[in-house]
């Protein structure tokens, strides 16, 4: 079974991004992920993406250029993500339960196996600030 996900990275001007405990996956437990999740048929992605951030956070969001588009098998599943950069409309508060963290805070946390490589991609390029 193929997913089609959308993650955000809900970037403040000084780098640091949003992340927030994985919620509703017991395999996932006490991981670390990006907001997001799943496009809905007919759904694009920025729509889909600016649903599911306000859903798990409260925050609206502008959704901007895309960062990273990769997929990842997991053992039970096959999911293709779609990274975009987002700004926060709401001014940047970090919402109840949500840290903003660097790269580095983020590498060092707990966080799903497919996340891996959108870290990859904004370490790469730490002078961008995805804004």
């Amino acid at each position: 079974m193929v997913g089609e996900i959308v993650i955000g990275v809900v970037a403040r001007a000084d780098g640091r991004f949003l992340v927030q405990p994985r919620a509703g996956d017991a395999a996932m437990e006490g991981l670390w992920e990006l907001p997001g999740g799943k496009v809905a048929p007919g759904e694009d992605h920025a729509a889909a993406l600016a649903r599911e951030i306000a859903e798990e956070t409260g925050l609206t969001v502008r959704v901007g250029e895309p960062v990273l588009k990769w997929c990842h098998a997991y053992d039970d599943r096959r999911v293709e993500l779609h990274a975009y950069v987002c700004e926060p409309a709401d001014g940047e508060r970090a919402p109840r339960g949500t840290r903003w963290v660097s790269p580095a805070e983020y590498g060092a946390m707990p966080m799903p196996e497919a996340n891996a490589a959108l870290l990859a991609a904004i370490d790469s390029d730490s002078s961008k600030s995805y804004q």
